[in-house]
């Protein structure tokens, strides 16, 4: 299952309910002020056992629009990111 999370950590809670509700193999996708998560210490830190796995994606479009960058995590763009929803279904968005 492909997790989405838009909402910076810092603002709600949504990172946190998407990490205890994912499961072995779900997918998470950090996009537009999500995105914020991939560039902070403590949360890189919470997220690297998902990119260890190879199931953490970012979308770069929206770090680049806030001046971002991320080491964690698959850099994601438009087209992959249409390529992933293809791949995993419809995703629960949060």
């Amino acid at each position: 299952m492909l997790h989405t999370v838009k909402h910076s950590p810092f603002s709600h809670q949504s990172l946190e309910l998407a990490l205890q509700l994912l499961q072995p193999g779900d997918q998470l996708l950090l996009w537009q002020d999500g995105v914020i998560a991939a560039t902070v210490p403590v949360w890189q830190e919470r997220l690297q056992p998902l990119a260890d796995a190879g199931c953490l994606h970012v979308m770069s479009e929206d770090l680049a629009a806030r001046g971002l960058e991320s080491v964690i995590g698959k850099p994601l763009t438009m087209a992959g990111f249409v390529e992933l929803v293809t791949s995993q279904g419809s995703p629960t968005a949060w």
